[in-house]
């Protein structure tokens, strides 16, 4: 059994170690398309450590996708160490997919610089507190239910976290544009492709927690910039 050599095996001792910035870093790094295998459902040794495999690779996906990634170079699939020929099977489907893509860039809905950019804003957004929670309850609040009992269908965490992924990337795009220089809520609107009150709602979040400052005034449009954080 042959599969093409241009694929990189690294082993991990259950999907459920899969980080999502893990997906994301492997693109900052030049990777085309990335691609998690594990075990059956039923079948893994830390009891929940595929699904919770399933659920990291899957909020990986939609945050790049959101970005402008292709969706098709991320993949989660499954087989047994018994299904040798499957493995192949998935390796190499998997493979001709991203030769059909092209190289990362092509195939996807921003050329590359731009794109790495983009993917790396979403690495920053998927390594924060709050999609980490939310991912980190997505099982037990879909069989358990929460503290007060109530019970989500996977259709609704998934809404909730695409939800959180937008807000997510959206406020570290800001606060990536704030970086460079003092901006209105107009120009990051502009900047950014999104609705001046969306824009609005986060600014001002930002500056609620902190991060962001009022610099002046351009004409009738105020100034924002970046509070740097002190370091104790």
């Amino acid at each position: 059994m042959q599969y093409t050599t241009d694929a990189r095996i690294i082993r991990i001792m259950c999907t459920g170690r899969v980080d999502p910035t893990m997906i994301s870093d492997a693109f900052l790094k030049g990777a085309d398309g990335v691609m998690v295998v594990g075990c059956h459902f039923g079948d893994c040794h830390y009891i929940t450590g595929n699904y919770q495999g399933k659920i990291k690779v899957g909020i990986a996906a939609r945050a790049l996708d959101y970005v402008g990634l292709n969706p098709r170079r991320v993949f989660f699939g499954q087989c047994s160490s018994a299904e040798g020929e499957r493995f192949v099977k998935l390796v190499t489907d998997f493979d001709r997919g991203i030769r059909e893509l092209g190289p990362l860039g092509t195939g996807d809905r921003l050329p590359l610089p731009d794109l790495k950019e983009k993917i790396a804003v979403a690495h920053t957004a998927l390594a924060k507190e709050k999609i980490r929670w939310v991912v980190g309850k997505f099982t037990e609040f879909t069989t358990q239910g929460n503290k007060y009992g109530e019970r989500f269908t996977e259709h609704e965490m998934w809404r909730t976290l695409d939800t959180i992924v937008m807000d997510e990337v959206a406020t570290h795009e800001i606060m990536r544009e704030l970086r460079r220089g003092s901006a209105s809520v107009k120009t990051l609107a502009l900047q950014l492709k999104l609705p001046s009150s969306h824009v609005l709602k986060y600014v001002l979040a930002l500056q609620r927690r902190g991060f962001a400052e009022l610099a002046g005034i351009d004409g009738t449009s105020p100034l924002y910039r970046v509070v740097e954080q002190k370091v104790a």
